[in-house]
């Protein structure tokens, strides 16, 4: 038997799980194959999940985008010299996101 739980394959033998005297499964391992075998199995996210959560991305990319261009241009004004660790302090992102639209 193979059962996919968390993201992890765990393949079970039969043999193995026979009582050696009954030749029987033990009736709490059953149960605990059952509930493997029933909520065990990861299932692919739904379309409507996966263009939500796109569209969310994206807004969020937006606005980061619009804080870093606001803090840039705060920035010049000021006349301060424009750093990625600087943009990110203004525009209260993370370094790397401020990074990654300062490279673009």
């Amino acid at each position: 038997m193979e059962f996919e739980v968390f993201g992890y394959k765990i393949s079970i033998e039969k043999k193995a799980l026979k009582d050696k005297d009954t030749g029987e499964m033990p009736n709490d391992l059953r149960w605990a194959l059952e509930i493997l075998e029933k909520y065990g199995k990861k299932l692919p996210p739904s379309k409507r999940k996966i263009e939500s959560a796109k569209r969310a991305s994206e807004i969020k990319a937006k606005r980061s985008k619009e804080k870093i261009i606001n803090a840039v241009n705060l920035l010049r004004l000021e006349g301060e010299e424009i750093t990625p660790y600087k943009v990110a302090k203004v525009a209260r992102v993370s370094y790397n996101t401020a990074r990654k639209y300062l490279q673009k």
